[in-house]
């Protein structure tokens, strides 16, 4: 019998709960849009805006650090690295390549967006940037790990350097999204250290810093909201250390709730179809002539959540498009494998 590894049961128990709440913000952010030219479309001095603006940096920051505490359970090494890939691919490139096609024929039908698919796949595209960058932060890490595996400390100046970077301004590539690797970067860093020293996770006294970190750098977000301070942007110092301390802080003491754990198990999904369905539905309820953003947010939020859920179960059913649609098997060959092993 194969029992689980340290490294295998080090995970939060509220893991999944916390990836639940990086959902909700996520569709709450590209419900309401992030510009005048998308989501509800509305002026960026709405309320709505700004109270997207208020959150943006804890969003992103949360599912990215997610992200680098689940991959350090399992670090990478170099007999591994083929493997790993082998698995990357089925996960993150083939629905990232779904997707792509699926959105971008689905906005040139309804904007008539002239993007060409080559621009489309290998470029910044809506939301989809996130996956490109992700994919690029696997690549350099599993490339470190397998060849060099950074210490912990050296992890932290790494971190640090990348931060400093993005605050420069330094022009990076838009090639698969390469600009987003220097604000991802640090937050997936940042979840490897965690996984590295869990030290972190158990000292209440570094969480109290934490929450004071976040408060401090909320509050100087403000100043600058109101027009009162020149404020403090995304990709500045103050704003990578508010996003690590809010991952700090839920997984020391965010309570498991079993509602948000189930939507966590889908975080994947939701967050490569959670557009489509919510732009479906408020193009639907235009057409209704229902003007009332309470009724139309709310029900592009709960499209947006629950039809990539709905969605995800009947694509597990079907061969091939289970990994375009989830990156995951087919759910009977996920199941006959386990039976041929045994047997």
């Amino acid at each position: 019998m194969a029992y689980p590894t340290q490294r295998q049961t080090d995970v939060p128990a509220n893991m999944n709960s916390v990836r639940g709440l990086a959902c909700l913000l996520i569709i709450a952010l590209h419900v309401v849009g992030d510009a005048e030219t998308n989501g509800l479309h509305l002026p960026m001095t709405s309320d709505w805006h700004y109270v997207m603006r208020s959150v943006e940096f804890l969003r992103i920051p949360l599912f990215t650090a997610l992200s680098g505490y689940l991959y350090a359970g399992k670090r990478l090494t170099r007999e591994d690295f083929g493997q790993f890939w082998v698995k990357k691919a089925r996960r993150l490139v083939v629905p990232l390549l779904f997707v792509t096609v699926v959105e971008l024929a689905l906005r040139r039908r309804a904007y008539g967006d002239e993007t060409t698919l080559l621009a489309a796949v290998f470029f910044s595209f809506a939301h989809l940037w996130y996956i490109q960058a992700l994919i690029l932060l696997f690549a350099i890490t599993s490339i470190l790990d397998a060849y060099i595996r950074p210490s912990v400390n050296a992890l932290v100046l790494i971190a640090l350097a990348t931060i400093m970077v993005a605050q420069a301004g330094v022009p990076l590539p838009t090639f698969f999204s390469l600009y987003g690797v220097s604000y991802l970067g640090p937050y997936f860093l940042f979840g490897i250290i965690l996984r590295e020293r869990q030290v972190l996770l158990r000292d209440r006294q570094m969480g109290d810093v934490a929450i004071g970190i976040v408060v401090i750098v909320l509050l100087a977000q403000q100043l600058g909201l109101w027009g009162l301070t020149v404020g403090v942007d995304l990709l500045q110092l103050p704003a990578a250390l508010a996003g690590m301390s809010f991952v700090l802080v839920l997984l020391q003491r965010f309570p498991r709730i079993g509602v948000l754990a189930a939507i966590g198990e889908y975080s994947y999904t939701i967050y490569l179809w959670h557009i489509i369905a919510s732009a479906g539905v408020r193009t639907a309820l235009t057409k209704a002539g229902i003007t009332s953003l309470p009724v139309i947010f709310t029900l592009c939020f709960l499209a947006g959540l629950v039809a990539p859920i709905v969605l995800y179960h009947i694509a597990r059913r079907i061969p091939l498009l289970s990994t375009a649609v989830t990156g995951e098997r087919w759910l009977r060959a996920a199941i006959v494998r386990p039976v041929l092993q045994r047997s």
